[in-house]
C-alpha cells in the first residue's frame, strides 16, 4: 500500500474550543460505528528517526510527538512543522524513566508529559513544558502513567500501562481520584481532550487464537466527570504495516465540514496519516 502525497495545508479548528464546536466534534464522533469506512486522504512524511512514537497532538501549526527509543535508554518529545519538518526535540529522559505517553496539548500552550519505566506497576515523572518549551518536573507517581492529558479544571487525566487503572491527579500530583477501568475492550494508547466533559481514548486491544497474536484498533469516548465509557467502537482501519491506525499516537481534527484523523504510521521511518470517516450507504 502506498501513501498518497501529504496534505499541503490543513485549515482547521481547534478541537477544544467552546461551543458549537465541541458538540459538532462530539456528534461525528458519536456516529462513528463499526461500519463507519475509513479513507486515507494523504500523508506527512516525518523527518528523521523517530523511534517508537507513542502519542501525538497538534500545537497550533506544529506537530508533536512523544517517543521511545527502547535500545538507546532514551525517551523524546519530538517537534515537526505541518510539512513533517523537525524543527526540535528535547531528551526527556529520567533514569530508568525513559517512555513518554500519549498526551494532548492544553489551551493555556502548556504541555503534560508523563514519563514512565518501560514496565507495568512501574514510576513516573510528570513534567510540564510552558509556552517557549521548556520542561519542568512537576511530580512524581508510584505507577507507570501511559497517557496523561490537563482537563483545564486545574486537575489531570490519566491511564495506567494498560489503561486499566483511570487516574484524576492535581497539579501537584495527588491522587484526587482512582477508578478500575471497566473497559476490556482496547488498552488505551493516547488521549485528547474534546470539550470539558469529555475525553478522547484510542489504542488497541490484543487476542490471541491458535498461537496468534490480533490486534484490533478502537476508541473511546470517556465522560471526564466520572470516567464512564459514553461510546466505543471499532476502528477497522490498518496502517501499511498491517497494524491498526490506532496502534501508536493518534489525534482528531475539525475542519470546515468534517472531521480529519491523525495517525502515526508505524516505527522508526515515520508517517502522519491523514483520514476521514463516512458513515456506510444503507
Amino acid at each position: 500500500m502506498t501513501l498518497p502525497d501529504r496534505v499541503p495545508d490543513l485549515d482547521v479548528l481547534s478541537p477544544t474550543s467552546s461551543g458549537s464546536t465541541d458538540t459538532a466534534i462530539l456528534e461525528s464522533l458519536l456516529a462513528i460505528d463499526r461500519e463507519s469506512s475509513w479513507t486515507l486522504e494523504s500523508s506527512t512524511p516525518l523527518a528523521g528517526d523517530i523511534g517508537h512514537p507513542q502519542g501525538l497532538t497538534i500545537d497550533n501549526d506544529r506537530w508533536l510527538v512523544t517517543t521511545v527509543f527502547p535500545r538507546e535508554a532514551r525517551g523524546d518529545v519530538c517537534v515537526f512543522d505541518r510539512s513533517g519538518d523537525r524543527i526540535r526535540e528535547v531528551n526527556v529522559t529520567d533514569g530508568a524513566r525513559i517512555h513518554p505517553g500519549g498526551f494532548d496539548s492544553s489551551n493555556d500552550s502548556s504541555l503534560w508529559v508523563a514519563v514512565a519505566e518501560y514496565r507495568p506497576r512501574s514510576t513516573t515523572v510528570v513534567m510540564r513544558f510552558d509556552a517557549d518549551f521548556d520542561a519542568e518536573v512537576r511530580f512524581e507517581v508510584a505507577d507507570h502513567l501511559g497517557a496523561i492529558c490537563d482537563l483545564g479544571d486545574g486537575t489531570l487525566f490519566a491511564v495506567s500501562w494498560g489503561s486499566r487503572s483511570l487516574y484524576r491527579l492535581s497539579y501537584s500530583g495527588d491522587i484526587l481520584e482512582q477508578r478500575t477501568n471497566p473497559n476490556h475492550f482496547v488498552d488505551y494508547q493516547d488521549v485528547q481532550l474534546l470539550s470539558p466533559d469529555h475525553i478522547l481514548a484510542t489504542g488497541v486491544g490484543s487476542v490471541r487464537s491458535d498461537g496468534n497474536l490480533h490486534r484490533l484498533g478502537g476508541l473511546a469516548i470517556l465522560d471526564s466527570r466520572d470516567f464512564h465509557v459514553m461510546h466505543e467502537v471499532p476502528v477497522m482501519a490498518t496502517m501499511p504495516s498491517g497494524q491498526s491506525i490506532t496502534y501508536n499516537g493518534f489525534c482528531v481534527e475539525a475542519r470546515e465540514s468534517h472531521l480529519v484523523f491523525h495517525c502515526l504510521v508505524d516505527d522508526t521511518t515515520a508517517s502522519i496519516g491523514h483520514w476521514t470517516v463516512s458513515a456506510p450507504s444503507r
